[in-house]
């Protein structure tokens, strides 16, 4: 192979970016479209590998230079666009929202960014659907590949020869695949964005420059089809739902390997719109991004003429960026000293925006940002509340006055939407929640602490209801979306131990298992209600209004389509679904009050339904007038 020029990888950028685009943007049919950076991974694998060897084979390989000409190709476009959002973000963004960018900014291009993610939570999860520069996480873990490729395949040449070279990088690979397909399941969010669990789909794309294949014109295209069909499938039958890289990954690896191994230009490569985006699929990735966040924040996702609007506006700003910048940056001459000027461009553009948060901190009045709407109360003026001290950090309350009628037992949903119930209780409630902590008796959590406080305050409230309060009806709230969902790691995720899991049995299954069992402990004396998730926002609602209400003269509404909504509890119901068959509970369904006309309401005209993503305020609990009422005179 030679290091001219492929139309077939180009059209493989075009189709990625594409993908990636579209499900960004929530267009429907493109639930996997993420899987564009998995084909970005592999195209990348093989080129950097064609352009290492090539030059190695010819002695003319110098890691400075190929550090430099890397440099060239990713940090002015993504410098450009990093000194963008600093300046929008001066006259837009409120001031916490203002320096956390920064910091994302300083990660960004310092090519680290995906260490800040992994302590963030999941990728397809709030608010980090909200942060700027997400998708810049790739990039870190591109470059981190780039760092330590070239040192790899050296050492490997010198010590074990050509001929082994291959060889290695296919232990390293199945390695990276093992790990891959192990963190997806017990850490997703390592796996999800660091490169020893990475490294394997970059490397696929190294081994089939190393081994080429001679085959006919006929086997070619049938390689091609092939591989477009594995890509297709994968991002038309995968979503956000799905455990990913894992075992899954294979799809959208193995079907671009296919292609480049095919090196079949079929007609498809060679149309110009094709060719096109492929050439500014780079800067159209980078850009896209911070649209859509912006169509987020300013709850603009679900109108499709602004969403039109960015989609265009993405493909606009990447053809600038490419003629622009990355262009021109291609045509300079670069030698070793290219390291050191980027560099030096890279820290200026890092201590700028350090010196922007210090004076945004200090000197507040010099930016033009303000918030207008402030956040909405978080304790609740419905009710008066009586807390009692307890070691687990719980609100344990009581809610009104006189008898007790109900006891409300969960989290903090419990807490942020006892108002809903205590509007129409005309007695007194007992609240007991603990923020964080799944409704179960036997779990484990990262978080130690939490997970101690959790499981005895769990067990005390279980005890006590066992043996008090005979005829109480008692009512569980909790996050359980969150806790249901294994993917979305954060400091409240939750695992089993393997006595929990019996053999073959899924998350889902153990979960829904063990969630029956918690509510039969205490359905014997007292009648119970379970209340299906609450509906998650993408991020804090009242900052998205006050985005919307800065640069547009209308005003709008924060909603998710009522189907977002279902797949994110889809795990959650089921388990929900079986403690009701199980213990005799009934079920309460807050969706008819929050998601009418098939769409979640995350504000109404105008005002927050929410305190942020997912807690109510007292607007957001006048909406479920009537949801309790049954609870309430019946008990």
């Amino acid at each position: 192979m030679n290091l001219s020029f492929r139309t077939d990888i180009n059209a493989l950028r075009a189709l990625a970016v594409v993908a990636v685009v579209l499900f960004h943007f929530k267009i429907p049919g493109f639930g996997g479209g993420f899987v564009g950076v998995d084909i970005f991974f592999v195209v990348s694998g093989f080129l950097m590998t064609q352009i290492i060897c090539s030059r190695l084979a010819n002695n003319q390989f110098s890691l400075v230079g190929f550090y430099a000409s890397r440099l060239r190709r990713i940090a002015p476009a993504l410098l450009v666009l990093c000194m963008a959002l600093l300046a929008f973000g001066f006259v837009y963004l409120p001031l916490d929202d203002y320096r956390d960018a920064i910091k994302v900014i300083k990660s960004s291009l310092l090519f680290s960014s995906n260490f800040s993610f992994l302590d963030k939570g999941d990728y397809f999860d709030a608010p980090l659907q909200a942060n700027w520069l997400l998708h810049t996480w790739s990039l870190s873990v591109e470059w981190q590949f780039y760092m330590l490729y070239p040192l790899l395949l050296m050492a490997c040449r010198r010590g074990l020869g050509t001929n082994i070279t291959g060889f290695a990088l296919i232990s390293v690979a199945l390695i990276s695949l093992g790990a891959s397909v192990f963190f997806s399941y017990s850490n997703p969010a390592f796996a999800f964005y660091m490169l020893p669990t990475r490294a394997w789909e970059l490397i696929a794309g190294g081994l089939v420059y190393l081994y080429p294949v001679r085959m006919s014109k006929m086997a070619g295209r049938g390689l091609v089809a092939f591989g477009f069909v594995l890509i297709l499938l994968s991002i038309f039958c995968l979503s956000e739902q799905n455990i990913w890289p894992g075992y899954l990954a294979l799809l959208p690896v193995v079907g671009t390997a296919l292609i480049l191994l095919a090196n079949e230009h079929q007609l498809l490569c060679h149309l110009k719109p094709v060719q096109f985006v492929g050439t500014i699929s780079y800067s159209v990735y980078l850009w896209h991004w911070p649209l859509v966040v912006f169509l987020y924040q300013c709850g603009l996702l679900n109108n499709w003429a602004y969403l039109g609007t960015a989609i265009g506006l993405s493909f606009a700003l990447g053809a600038l960026s490419f003629y622009l910048v990355e262009s021109k940056a291609r045509k300079t001459v670069f030698h070793s000293t290219s390291i050191l000027r980027y560099s030096s461009v890279t820290l200026a553009a890092v201590g700028v925006s350090a010196i922007t948060a210090s004076v945004a901190k200090d000197y507040p009045n010099t930016r033009f940002a303000y918030v207008d709407l402030g956040q909405p109360d978080y304790n609740s003026k419905l009710y008066s509340r009586e807390c009692f001290p307890n070691p687990y950090e719980a609100a344990d309350c009581k809610l009104g006055s006189g008898e007790v009628s109900v006891i409300l037992f969960g989290d903090s949903h419990a807490e942020s939407t006892a108002a809903a119930i205590q509007a129409e209780n005309s007695g007194a409630a007992l609240l007991w929640a603990r923020g964080g902590c799944p409704r179960l008796l036997n779990f484990e959590m990262r978080d130690e602490k939490l997970q101690e406080q959790c499981r005895t305050f769990n067990a005390e409230k279980t005890a006590m209801l066992q043996r008090s309060y005979d005829g109480v009806p008692v009512i569980l709230f909790s996050r359980t979306g969150l806790y249901s969902t294994p993917s979305r790691t954060n400091s409240y995720s939750v695992y089993f131990s393997k006595e929990q899991l019996r053999a073959g049995q899924t998350y889902a299954e153990a979960y829904a298992a063990e969630y029956a069992n918690t509510v039969c402990a205490i359905a014997d004396n007292h009648p119970i209600y379970i209340v299906r998730p609450i509906p998650e926002m993408p991020f804090n609602v009242y900052k998205g209004l006050n985005m919307h209400a800065r640069i547009f003269p209308h005003t709008t509404d924060i909603t998710i389509p009522l189907e977002d909504y279902r797949q994110r509890v889809r795990v959650a119901n089921i388990a929900i679904d079986r403690a009701v068959q199980q213990c005799a509970a009934k079920v309460l369904d807050p969706t008819p009050y929050l998601c009418p006309e098939e769409k979640c309401m995350g504000s109404k005209n105008g005002q927050p339904l929410y305190f942020d993503d997912n807690h109510l305020v007292d607007f957001g609990n006048a909406q479920l007038k009537g949801l309790f009422a049954n609870v309430l005179t019946k008990g």
